[in-house]
């Protein structure tokens, strides 16, 4: 099988057809059905009462959400989104799998082969052929990441039964309030749109997809509907464009991708 994109320096480039990336049966089969594809939200560490920890690479291959015990660092649960190449996909599944039930530290403590032998047909034959471990490169960026952050675990306060949200008091504004907070629906649609644009001109590389930002609901929830993308893709660049707004825009934007039963409560 092989690989049609690899990231480089941020963006998605086009591999030539006389450079294809062998794949075992293994990492074939993970690629088709991950055991460990989702995402978590801090809706879902405060149900559990455990910190969510989540963070991707610098070069867009993978994403990965824990729900750690901030008292003992297991994690326990764990979840990927990858949106680079194909490698990436089964890679990020059996890295996955092993952090689960681990604590931090050991899970950015494993290494490339300890991935790689999840994904291997037989002891002896290399996953990715000749590419050896270049493919899992970036796993290492992730746990890098992963234990800066650990340093910063905290458990959500649990939901209320009927959340609803509330504008804060213009006394109340932090300076980020006071630059996003009293703009007009326009001129908020425009700067997210302005960001969104430089985000998908930069992590894809492909003519056709295209976006629409449907509604800004509650200052901060900015749904987006995506189209000539696969399904199981969009989890993974909402994520990118929701860091990017958060880092850019203000730290309490979320990115939903657009359903249509969900938020215009049509039946498919």
């Amino acid at each position: 099988m092989a690989l049609d994109r690899i990231a480089c320096g941020g963006h998605w480039l086009q591999m030539a057809a006389t450079a294809p990336l062998s794949l075992s049966a293994a990492a074939s089969r993970r690629l088709k059905a991950p055991r460990m594809r989702g995402t978590f939200a801090l809706v879902d560490a405060a149900r559990r009462q455990l910190a969510l920890l989540a963070v991707a690479d610098g070069a867009g291959q993978a994403r990965i959400s824990w729900l750690v015990d901030p008292t003992t660092q297991v994690i326990e649960d764990a979840r990927f989104l990858a949106f680079g190449s194909l490698a990436s996909h089964p890679i990020a599944d059996a890295f996955t799998e092993l952090a689960r039930g681990r604590s931090v530290a050991d899970a950015c403590r494993l290494s490339d082969e300890q991935v790689e032998s999840l994904l291997r047909d037989d002891p002896m034959t290399p996953a990715f052929g000749d590419a050896g471990a270049a493919p899992l490169a970036f796993i290492r960026d992730l746990q890098e990441r992963a234990l800066a952050e650990s340093t910063r675990l905290v458990v959500p306060p649990k939901p209320t039964d009927t959340p609803r949200y509330e504008r804060k008091r213009k006394a109340d504004f932090s300076d980020e309030d006071a630059r996003w907070l009293p703009l007009s629906l326009i001129k908020k649609s425009t700067a997210i749109e302005d960001e969104m644009r430089r985000v998908l001109h930069d992590r894809v590389e492909r003519q056709d997809l295209g976006w629409t930002l449907r509604y800004i609901n509650d200052d901060f929830r900015v749904v987006v509907e995506f189209r000539n993308l696969p399904d199981e893709q969009v989890p993974t660049l909402a994520k990118f464009l929701e860091d990017s707004l958060r880092a850019r825009v203000h730290g309490q934007i979320v990115v939903e991708p657009y359903d249509v039963t969900l938020h215009e409560g049509k039946k498919p």
